[in-house]
């Protein structure tokens, strides 16, 4: 085996679910960053779970995101890692506890409850209207804000879906049955999370229009993660990857990736509630620390010169 075979060999893996009716295009911009920084990135997408074509069964995205993860893991010596926004997450959740030695879970926008401001008042009548049979005969249109608090980029999402069915925040539409088996599978995570055991990563947008910050509660208190790192931004919508503080979601993700790889065989890793506000909070304690120290300092070293 070549040095440069050996040394990708020993990058960790990292596998990112994009959301429900999506593609990979909603982490170009987190995986571009984690390969320029050391990870190796992948980004799969299923038939019946993408967008394009009709939904299939929950379990069957469980079962075949589950497969795929465990294929990946036969050829690989360190454990992977994996994650997702919106429904995404739920998935990669859904993997963890399914499956052993995952090292990580990176959830972006967990969403196991729709309950942000910008969720649909009808979205309660979902099981009635597929007793109708209104499964792949309803479309849910994406609609403004997209999930996009930054005016500039939400004007280009909107231009974009005008003239193609997909962009980076998802597809132009979902069918009725498509968020019918969504549901399930947050049902089936939510009775399940007692068995994910990986160091968790979860950043939310504390104005999340589609799934507010009550579902990184039900994350926190329901699994069993060994590290829970919490991480709130205030200057975001849903899709966290594309809007105003996609710089910080990367630079947060990378962080986290680093910690729990660095301290793979130490257990020196910690649970951390993180915003960007007690982030400043704690720089300013730092600072005023050292201060506080090179005062001391300074002032022992006047009382010597004195005697």
């Amino acid at each position: 085996m070549t040095d440069l075979a050996k040394k990708t060999e020993s990058r960790p893996l990292i596998v990112l679910f994009h959301g429900l009716c999506s593609s990979p295009l909603e982490f170009n911009f987190l995986a571009n960053y984690l390969r320029e920084n050391g990870y190796r990135v992948d980004t799969p997408t299923f038939p019946g779970y993408a967008f394009g074509g009709n939904a299939t069964k929950w379990w069957r995205w469980v079962d075949e995101a589950s497969h795929y993860v465990q294929n990946l893991q036969a050829h690989e010596t360190i454990p992977i890692s994996v994650g997702g926004i919106s429904l995404g997450t739920t998935l990669a959740l859904a993997v963890a506890a399914k499956l052993h030695n995952i090292q990580g879970v990176i959830a972006l926008s967990t969403t196991l409850n729709y309950n942000g401001w910008g969720v649909p008042w009808y979205r309660v009548f979902i099981p009635f209207a597929m007793l109708l049979g209104l499964g792949d005969r309803f479309r849910y249109y994406e609609r403004e804000p997209f999930g996009i608090k930054n005016k500039q980029i939400r004007a280009y999402i909107k231009k974009v879906l005008a003239s193609d069915s997909i962009s980076a925040i998802g597809g132009s539409f979902m069918t009725l049955r498509h968020m019918y088996e969504g549901n399930k599978l947050c049902q089936y995570v939510k009775t399940n999370l007692h068995q994910v055991t990986s160091s968790i990563l979860t950043i939310h947008a504390v104005d999340d229009e589609i799934a507010n910050t009550s579902n990184v509660d039900i994350v926190v208190n329901l699994s069993a993660a060994t590290h829970k790192r919490q991480i709130y931004l205030g200057n975001s919508y849903h899709m966290i990857t594309v809007d105003n503080e996609r710089e910080t979601v990367a630079s947060e993700v990378l962080a986290f990736l680093d910690e729990i790889y660095q301290d793979i065989h130490t257990g020196k890793i910690e649970d951390k509630i993180i915003s960007p506000e007690l982030q400043r909070f704690l720089r300013a304690e730092a600072r005023a620390e050292k201060l506080t120290k090179k005062n001391a300092e300074d002032s022992n070293q006047d009382t010597l010169r004195f005697l």
